[in-house]
């Protein structure tokens, strides 16, 4: 008897058993059934699936919800639309040839092969077709040109499972975020709440999927702005920060301010200023990009001191060293007003590349930014 069989043996019938209805999901009826025995459903669905690891993002197996559920399996697999195994194809039916793959940079020489072909065999659509594997679209587009047709561009599908969850994602990034500086919590964490407090349904695959393609997850995958001349100062800020990674930093900088103890800190500017600091470096030092530069140019001055110099001399008393405690108490709000502002520029479609055009301007505009070089005679 092997190890499956025995943990089979092992599962018992629930108490409560509600029917499946006709043309139900397998994940609606584990859902309904959790609810029924006051089981969390993430619980559940993983227990179905079954050793070694109670798969997260793994299937039901079809013989253990039988077990729990008192039902025969063969009931269950008419019942539930997707719970029963995929037919496999019969073994005595042809496999049909595998269409050819063409890449854009090889789409040159397969028309003009076809073309040759065509021209020396005098073939029709379907033998070209047929012979070099491709669509009789293809043929018929390599007879008409021997320049192939640009590809199309391709568009983002449009995902109606994450849709609906998207408002509780958001909702669970936000609260994870504030609470962890910023981080993203993992699939496993996620899919769990929005499987036991939001009654969601969506598959392990598509949060895991989400998630590769966060911003928080990426920091360097931002997105450029068309148009900008690349090659100068100003290429390495054609960046914008996602909407998404602004929303994070913000609900983080709030929960750091109104409860600094539940982060680790006393509240001063010194602790503040070294949080701020360690968020930016747990987010690969993109969070505050052109924060430096967007300070020296509202202060007009001070390009060769740190942003946390810069912020103090930016408080409404100005420069005050020592740090007396009320001058303290106004440099750590000034912090946070001034970050605010700043992610409100950056979230702006062109918002970073902005700051450091701006900088730029300022720099052009400074006299010891400017220097003239002799020509080469004159120098010793």
């Amino acid at each position: 008897m092997t190890a499956e069989s025995n943990s089979d043996d092992r599962l018992r019938p629930l108490p409560a058993r509600p029917r499946p209805r006709s043309g139900e999901s397998t994940d609606s009826y584990i859902r309904r059934l959790a609810h029924a025995n006051h089981l969390k459903p993430s619980y559940l669905r993983g227990y179905l699936a079954g050793p070694p690891d109670y798969g997260y993002g793994n299937r039901p197996k079809a013989e253990r919800l039988a077990v729990v559920t008192g039902r025969q399996q063969a009931s269950l697999e008419r019942a539930l639309i997707d719970l029963a195994p995929r037919k496999p194809t019969e073994p005595d039916q042809p496999a049909k040839p595998k269409r050819r793959v063409t890449l854009s940079a090889d789409k040159p020489a397969l028309f003009a092969a076809i073309r040759r072909d065509a021209h020396a065999e005098h073939l029709t659509v379907t033998p070209l077709a047929k012979r070099n594997r491709v669509h009789n679209r293809t043929v018929v587009q390599a007879l008409s040109s021997p320049n192939p047709p640009p590809r199309k561009p391709r568009t983002l599908q449009e995902n109606p499972a994450l849709d609906r969850v998207r408002p509780a994602l958001d909702a669970i990034l936000d609260e994870y975020a504030a609470k962890h500086c910023g981080h993203l919590p993992s699939t496993r964490l996620i899919w769990e709440r929005l499987l036991d407090e939001y009654d969601a349904d969506v598959s392990y695959a598509t949060i895991r999927r989400f998630l590769s393609g966060h911003p928080l997850k990426n920091p360097n995958g931002v997105t450029s702005t068309p148009g900008r001349p690349a090659g100068n100062f100003l290429a390495a800020t054609q960046q914008t920060l996602q909407a998404g990674m602004v929303r994070h930093y913000r609900g983080m900088l709030a929960a750091v301010r109104q409860q600094p103890a539940m982060h680790g800190i006393d509240g001063s500017f010194a602790t503040t200023t070294a949080f701020v600091l360690g968020c930016d470096a747990g987010s690969s030092w993109g969070m505050l990009t052109g924060f430096h530069e967007w300070l020296v140019t509202r202060l007009g001055k001070g390009h060769d001191l740190t942003w946390p110099v810069l912020v103090r001399h930016l408080t409404p008393a100005g420069w005050v060293h020592p740090l007396t405690p009320h001058a303290d108490i106004e440099a750590v709000a000034t912090l946070f007003q001034l970050l605010a502002e700043f992610l409100d520029q950056r979230e702006q479609p062109d918002g970073l590349a902005e700051i450091f055009r701006t900088y730029q301007s300022w720099l052009n505009t400074q006299s010891w930014h400017h220097f003239e070089t002799p020509p080469p005679n004159q120098i010793d």
